[in-house]
């Protein structure tokens, strides 16, 4: 969108959407109800976004929205992409290879060559193979074209892994709960569960682990950062190598009752199919090891949430502040902390980051309109990356931008990061990325 083409937009939103205010009236005056505690999901290997939010939304109506002590939960989806089937499963084991290496410090120069030996060696293929002749034609079949579409993406794979984005996405919604003093457990599902590793793994190094608990759901590896669930039947799981053992038993697929989303799994594997459906019995350890999760967290102290919120970080020493501009021109800053619809309550003047801000609930002084972020680098933090987040109560990460800074502008915010609608306009405040 070209700034002219975006001035204009503003404009008009700002014409019609103040017309809007005084015609029609919301009745909300308190938007945010307190949420202590985030269960954050990881979804599995080929799931779009969509999928894995109905996942997710799934999760909450399973569980619930409180805990058993009576705190509000708040449900979210770190979400790691899917490119193609082909490239998942490199994702997989690129990822356990690299858990691997860590534990054993073992290095592996020619991890791809291994991979093809793991898919025409090892025992998932040896139990395949030895069937009969028609299943073992298609098994080489299916070996080849794996390893012909592998061989055709690895460049483009290698210079565009979707993980490293995923996971520096991630990290940026996990240092806004630290700021906000979050209780937190992660439920990951299959391929997910790697990405988990690597959350629990970061989160303990800001705040240590009694802040932060993992749920392992059908896990791909033996490495993992809490209690798991694994189907015996589970198909996808159970031929890996490397995998741990069954939990639970399942009924056979002829046997089993469809998931809330009136499907069944032939492979024994499916989230809300299997695991959460409330007609297994692998369901009701689900439910007692996120109960035992959750007793065990013990939350930190942290800084306010809010009706939306913005979070920067950056990778090193040096001052890098963040800029608010409201709709009524209030610049919110390290000078002036205190807006008309938010605040600026943590400000970090030496390295890392975290700098936050947060809009009020409250509809008396939460303004409609364009909000601009932006970012300086105050002094010191030339060459630093900074990555700022914008999240909403409601809908959870909006954005995430990363900026390499330049040399020092002091107060003067040479970055613009988002542009953030706050409105009424359909009768439900919301706050939606412009830019």
């Amino acid at each position: 969108m070209s700034k002219k083409i975006s001035s204009i937009f503003i404009c008009l939103f700002l014409v019609f959407g103040n017309i809007n205010i005084y015609a029609q009236t919301v009745p909300q005056t308190n938007l945010c109800k307190k949420k202590e505690v985030v269960i954050a999901f990881f979804n599995g290997i080929k799931n779009t976004p969509f999928e894995a939010a109905i996942s997710r939304d799934e999760l909450k109506k399973f569980y619930g929205e409180t805990t058993p002590s009576g705190e509000n939960i708040s449900y979210e989806l770190l979400y790691n992409e899917t490119v193609s089937f082909y490239s998942d499963i490199m994702e997989v084991f690129e990822q356990r290879l690299i858990e691997q290496a860590k534990e054993t410090r073992e290095v592996y120069e020619e991890r791809y060559e291994i991979f093809y030996y793991m898919l025409h060696n090892g025992s998932w293929y040896d139990i395949l193979y030895n069937l009969d002749d028609a299943f073992k034609n298609m098994v080489n079949a299916f070996a080849k074209d794996v390893s012909a579409r592998i061989d055709a993406s690895l460049a483009s794979l290698a210079h565009n892994s979707p993980t490293a984005v995923n996971y520096a996405e991630h990290k940026a919604r996990i240092d806004n709960w630290i700021v906000e003093g979050k209780k937190l457990l992660f439920v990951a599902h299959s391929q997910g569960n790697l990405f988990a590793n690597a959350a629990y793994d970061y989160t303990k190094s800001k705040i240590g682990e009694q802040a932060v608990k993992v749920v392992h759901v059908a896990p791909p590896t033996s490495s993992l950062r809490g209690v798991y669930i694994l189907a015996d039947k589970d198909i996808v799981i159970n031929l890996l190598r490397g995998t741990p053992n069954y939990t639970d038993i399942i009924p056979g697929y002829f046997s089993r009752p469809a998931g809330k989303n009136n499907k069944k799994d032939f492979n024994g594997h499916g989230f809300v199919e299997i695991y959460i459906n409330a007609k297994l019995d692998i369901s009701s350890s689900v439910k007692t090891h996120i109960d035992n999760a959750l007793s065990s967290i013990v939350a930190t102290a942290g800084a306010q949430s809010g009706f939306f919120t913005v979070t920067l970080t950056w990778n090193g020493r040096g001052d890098v502040d963040l800029h608010i501009f409201e709709p009524n021109s209030t610049w919110v800053y390290y000078a002036n902390k205190t807006g008309h619809s938010g605040y600026l309550d943590v400000d970090n003047t030496y390295a890392d980051g975290p700098e936050h801000y947060y809009t009020s609930c409250d509809t008396n002084k939460l303004i409609e309109g364009i909000y601009a972020i932006k970012i300086a680098n105050y002094s010191g933090a030339d060459g630093r990356t900074a990555t700022v987040q914008l999240a909403s109560y409601d809908d959870g990460v909006l954005g995430t931008q990363t900026r390499v800074l330049g040399e020092a502008t002091w107060e003067n915010p040479a970055y613009h990061i988002f542009h953030v609608m706050v409105s009424s306009a359909t009768g439900k405040y919301r706050a939606v990325l412009v830019q």
